[in-house]
């Protein structure tokens, strides 16, 4: 019953979405899990504010005015939607709250919007507890003083996570960091090397943007400088974006690199309409950064995941080596990693999955034999990649680890510190370039074998789809993330020992940037006694449909082209923009709901005569069957569920937790070489023959009665599921039975299953389509 509809007020308004009902929309937005939060958190941070004794006002160097001028014009949220067998985008008009009525909280606003495109909420939260109090507040009484903690400091941290979810899914951000980067292309007086080396990794610079923002926040008439000199690359780009958002500021484009520039930096302009400048400066022993400021950050500041297309990974990657006049440069390394990732891509020949393990099906040239040399330095990664890096691992490195800068323990050592304090120490050691070819050959080859999965608008994932990517992902951990993802699909192409969580997992962190390592160690609510996974297998792992994370969605195919092909839980299909259509837990998942019905016994011919077993005649196929996803109302709705609906009007709910594990585990192959959908039995093994109808007659004024309990000692049931696969996955999912065999490429062998394993209990046969 999927209906387009444009609301008049709200988030949806003036939005035509693809839904099941508005009532579910308005819930997955406004209700009380929906994402449409900032508002009504705005309100409460400003009433908790009061509360303590002061009014949150906007400072005298904001332009409101400006501000609401270029978000008006550039902001356009992004929501996900699925329709037409298709992930897609639309925009949402009213999705976005950037532009509060309220001055003082579209301050905080512009403040927080800007530093959403350099840091994590984390960071974000600890800078504003410093700023707001700071320059953002007029307190009631002049001799209190204001401080974000215990419940206040609770609110802010919710109002940061909302804004952030609204301006990740923004388009506004990419104009953000675009026209940050056109200003710094145009950077003159000093070469892009100097400039890079002015973003210091091993430094972390939350003080040093808590000072600029403080000058930003003092009047004009009360700053001790009137220009403010940097050494930080992200302080001078945290200045720029707060310009483009209308504070009253310049990051001026032109470098210090001398006294001479440096003195006229900190020279005040008396031209009509200049404002204060912010300008970076190479040199050593000035009075540069000069808001001093005594804070030791708690939250790391490494730099926010950046939205780009595939092809600009390397260039974010290895952007410290870009115009490098010494050793191997980044158009050099984008270069090898394109041929990574072009050769691995090309090795895909698809995915299988037996019980719920994922295996990749490659195709290599077996003729062509790696020499030892390369073996045992992708043996540090995992042997098995091989078969997918050996093309470029030919092509970029030498034979023999004698050659110059390719001894293997050398590069071992260099890669155990690679971009790390402890490198910049040391002497530049030979195998230095060595360890960035390898890192680019192993990142392009996962890359590429990975995107084969993904779908971009129903395509296959390509160098021009957008994904999310850490910049300093090369050496986080030492380099551990790389690897360990290397190891996953190592054991993706050897052997069928990646169970489907962990393959999820790799996806969403390849693709959305997501932190699923912290997020797997969030649980959900105590399960109660309706949980298929405390009633089946009490320590399963969460089943995940999809995510969300940095302004991307994945959704699972299962829940764009309904198929009963097990396969189809491990692929994805990626977007940009916040998902509608289905819900999502308190960490970004869309998650599979553990909640199963109670089961009723189905009453069954008392005297069955059948003397074969086929697919029959279902005499009542006027009936409209099909599957939708919604949430698990009954239950978590956090959660999803299949609910079965036959001429639009609800039937049951089923467990897709159950689909899953009974189309992986009870599937019989077929192993007779010549298939038959006709069994001749004898009548005395009184085999039961139910139809779809039959199933669905377990109702009572149009509620179901739960499962369909068939699990009566000594009873033998088939089950044709065959008409269409919302009938299969009704007969799977929904049949509550001992002994199950699920026939989807040979009837006769499956008879056979099913009566080897018979032990005077009950056995079920159902016809898979």
């Amino acid at each position: 019953m999927s209906i387009a509809f444009a609301v008049s007020a709200g988030p949806l308004a003036q939005v035509g979405l693809e839904i099941a009902s508005l009532p579910t929309a308005y819930q997955l937005a406004i209700g009380a899990y929906g994402w449409f939060k900032a508002r009504e958190r705005s309100k409460s941070l400003q009433e908790l504010i009061s509360v303590s004794g002061g009014q949150l006002v906007s400072t005298s160097s904001f332009s409101f005015s400006l501000y609401k001028t270029i978000r008006t014009h550039r902001t356009s949220m992004q929501g996900v939607v699925v329709q037409d067998e298709k992930v897609q985008r639309t925009s949402l008009p009213e999705g976005s709250t950037a532009v509060p009525g309220n001055p003082g909280i579209a301050c905080l606003r512009a403040i927080t919007a800007g530093l959403l495109a350099v840091y994590k909420t984390e960071a974000i939260v600890e800078i504003l507890q410093d700023v707001i109090p700071y320059g953002l507040v007029q307190l009631n009484q002049d001799d209190t003083s204001l401080e974000i903690e215990g419940a206040l400091l609770s609110s802010l941290k919710q109002w940061v996570s909302a804004v952030a979810l609204e301006e990740d899914s923004d388009i506004f951000r990419k104009f953000l960091l675009e026209t940050v980067a056109a200003r710094q292309s145009r950077m003159t007086g000093v070469h892009i090397n100097d400039i890079l080396e002015m973003d210091h990794p091993f430094v972390n610079e939350i003080p040093l943007v808590i000072g600029v923002l403080r000058w930003i926040l003092t009047p004009a008439h009360k700053r001790d400088s009137k220009n403010y000199p940097t050494r930080s690359l992200k302080v001078w780009t945290v200045a720029s974006v707060m310009e483009i958002l209308g504070f009253e500021i310049q990051a001026d484009e032109v470098v210090a690199q001398c006294i001479r520039e440096y003195e006229s930096g900190l020279l005040v302009s008396h031209r009509f309409g200049a404002k204060p400048r912010v300008f970076l400066v190479v040199l050593h022993g000035e009075d540069i950064d000069p808001t001093p400021l005594m804070h030791i950050p708690r939250a790391s500041d490494s730099p926010k995941p950046q939205i780009t297309m595939i092809r600009g990974i390397p260039w974010i990657m290895f952007r410290h080596l870009r115009g490098s006049r010494d050793g191997v440069d980044t158009q050099y390394l984008a270069d090898i990693w394109k041929m990574s990732f072009t050769s691995a891509k090309a090795c895909f020949r698809g995915i299988t999955m037996l019980t719920q393990n994922v295996k990749i099906d490659v195709e290599v040239d077996e003729d062509v034999g790696a020499p030892e040399h390369h073996k045992t330095l992708i043996s540090d990664f995992s042997p098995e990649l091989d078969r997918i890096c050996g093309m470029a691992m030919r092509h970029y490195i030498p034979m023999s680890p004698s050659t110059p800068g390719w001894n293997v323990s050398e590069i071992r050592d260099q890669m155990r510190t690679l971009g790390s304090e402890e490198e910049s120490a040391r002497t530049r050691s030979p195998c230095r370039d060595s360890c960035y070819i390898l890192y680019a050959i192993v990142c392009g080859a996962i890359y590429g074998l990975c995107s084969s999965a993904c779908f971009d608008n129903g395509d296959i994932l390509g160098e021009d789809s957008e994904v999310a990517f850490a910049p300093n992902l090369l050496f986080q951990n030492g380099g551990r993330n790389v690897k360990e993802w290397a190891r996953i699909v190592g054991h993706c192409i050897k052997r069928n020992q990646v169970p489907l969580q962990s393959w999820s997992d790799l996806l969403f962190e390849l693709f959305l940037s997501k932190d699923t390592e912290s997020s797997m160690l969030k649980s959900m609510n105590t399960p109660t006694n309706t949980d298929y996974s405390n009633r089946q297998n009490p320590h399963r792992l969460r089943l995940f449909l999809g995510a969300q994370s940095n302004g991307l969605t994945a959704v699972s195919d299962i829940l764009v082209k309904l198929t009963t092909r097990k396969e189809s839980f491990c692929y994805f299909h990626i977007t940009r923009g916040q998902v509608l259509s289905f819900p999502l837990t308190e960490d970004y998942y869309i998650q599979a709901s553990t909640y199963l019905e109670p089961a009723s016994v189905l009453t069954l011919d008392p005297d069955p005569n059948n003397s074969a077993l086929r697919r029959f005649d279902d005499t009542h196929s006027d009936f409209a069957m099909r599957v939708d996803i919604e949430p698990c109302w009954a239950g978590d709705p956090r959660t999803v569920l299949f609910v079965l609906r036959s001429h639009g009007v609800p039937i049951a709910s089923m467990n897709i937790f159950a689909f899953i594990d009974r189309m992986s585990f009870d599937s019989v192959v077929c192993s007779c070489q010549t298939p038959s959908w006709e069994v001749p039995v004898r009548v005395s093994e009184r085999w039961q023959l139910v139809t779809s109808h039959q199933l669905m007659r377990t109702r009572f004024k149009g509620m179901s009665f739960g499962r369909i309990d068939v699990s009566v000692a000594d009873t033998k049931t088939l089950i044709d599921g065959s008409q269409s696969v919302a009938a299969t996955i009704y007969a799977v999912s929904h049949v509550y039975t001992g002994h199950l065999c699920i026939a989807t490429e040979c009837l006769a062998c499956t008879y056979t299953h099913a009566m080897r394993n018979w032990r005077d209990s009950d056995a079920t046969i159902v016809i898979a389509c």
